[in-house]
């Protein structure tokens, strides 16, 4: 009891608690960054420590800078620039892009009366649009196939003109100037990626496949509420696989596990059947790992089929500082594991103080990749199928640590020695 005279319990208005959610997430909408904003920081503070990683949400944030904050602007309410997630080109496609996606269709005019109007890619994935003398044509290519769009006019409104089975889609922004995202129409929280805008169109590379979208629009100060738009999506367009190539082994343990991965992620894996099956490792006795290798792309798939793919093409990407590892003979990121409950003041989270270097040979002569570092006994291992993992890593109490990757050959001769920040 209390001896205050409080008024009644009252629920916020929908808006008003959706626009405290998204202002929350905000700042966890990817990878985290290096200096949380003081509002987002304020909540994590109790959920993460210097020689541990917290896991309460599982959203994307960046590692840029940010500027200080007019009296009506809140920096972690503004969406991320599209540019961390995906390639963007303006005005330019592939070379050869426009002939490979209208030789897929009889009705298109020919590629020599088609202009790029703009390119977003994101593993592997080139989505495209182009003004054509029909009309717009949207085109999804990947080293395999090609999905192509039939010419499309400008409707005036925010509508989605052309989704495929890769998870692309594309459309028209409508007269709202502000960047947005789309989400999965679910009743829990479900896919969401940002889009990339090119004046009147928007392009989402290889994101989710949903029957239906919710559109979210930038919230750039506290004074806005959270507005959602629902929309329709059509019908996936059919793809064609023009560029076969001979199916990677999944009659292998390790084959027949990376294809149980592949298969019916929430985000679709881009021409599942040309991975080649990496190793698979035993973290724990619960834990374990799956690699899987397409190109640049390095693929990590957990027991339970939670799947992460990092891109080596893309030393910018939006990263965890000194998570990704990119040297001559070898490439690789780092991974938190061995997860455990923890309850403190009251709220329940899962925390990790260990962490596997988990590395790719792009070497023929590597033998055994050696971690060095302080505080750890060094962990060694030898490459099998193209890859290594080095399990055990323990966080300390020293915050930021340096640490050396050692590459040797059959000899014992040192190929490369990579410095990484801990």
């Amino acid at each position: 009891m209390t001896d205050l005279d409080l008024p009644p319990n009252s629920p916020l208005p929908d808006g008003v608690r959706a626009a405290a959610l998204t202002r929350l997430r905000a700042g966890l909408d990817a990878p985290p960054p290096r200096h949380l904003p003081l509002k987002v920081a304020a909540v994590a503070v109790a959920v993460a420590t210097a020689t541990t990683v917290a896991v309460q949400f599982t959203d994307r944030g960046d590692d840029t800078a940010s500027t200080t904050p007019s009296p009506t602007e809140i920096p972690e309410l503004r969406h991320h620039d599209a540019g961390l997630f995906y390639n963007v080109r303006e005005g330019s496609a592939p070379d050869g892009a426009a002939q490979r996606c209208q030789a897929r269709s009889t009705d298109l005019p020919a590629p020599e009366r088609w202009t790029a109007i703009a390119t977003a890619s994101r593993h592997r994935v080139d989505l495209m649009a182009f003004e054509t003398t029909a009309g717009i044509v949207f085109c999804e290519t990947t080293p395999m196939s090609v999905t192509v769009s039939s010419p499309q006019a400008d409707p005036g409104t925010l509508a989605v003109a052309f989704t495929t089975a890769t998870g692309s889609m594309a459309g028209f922004n409508g007269a709202d100037p502000r960047p947005f995202a789309l989400a999965a129409r679910t009743d829990e929280p479900g896919e969401r990626a940002i889009v990339a805008r090119s004046g009147r169109l928007f392009l989402m590379p290889n994101g989710f496949v949903s029957d239906g979208v919710v559109a979210q629009p930038e919230v750039a100060s506290s004074a806005e509420l959270v507005q959602n738009f629902e929309l329709t999506t059509p019908p996936l367009t059919g793809t064609v696989v023009d560029r076969p190539v001979t199916p990677e082994d999944r009659d292998g343990a390790e084959g027949r596990r990376l294809g149980e991965c592949l298969a019916d992620q929430p985000q679709p894996i881009p021409d599942p059947s040309a991975w080649r099956a990496g190793q698979a490792s035993d973290l724990t006795p619960t834990e374990s790992v799956q690699l899987g290798h397409y190109g640049d792309l390095l693929l990590v798939c957990r027991e339970d089929r939670t799947v992460a793919v990092y891109d080596f093409s893309r030393a910018d990407a939006p990263q965890r500082p000194g998570m990704l590892l990119l040297g001559k003979t070898v490439r690789g990121v780092r991974v938190y594991y061995d997860f455990v409950q923890v309850t403190q003041d009251g709220t329940t989270f899962t925390s990790s103080d260990t962490e596997a270097l988990i590395a790719e040979v792009t070497d023929a002569r590597v033998a055994t990749v050696t971690l060095v570092s302080t505080g750890n006994p060094d962990i060694t291992a030898a490459p099998a199928a193209g890859s290594v993992v080095l399990p055990g890593l323990k966080a300390n109490d020293l915050g930021a640590r340096q640490a050396r990757i050692v590459v040797r050959d059959a000899s014992g001769t040192v190929l490369e020695e990579v410095p990484q920040e801990f």
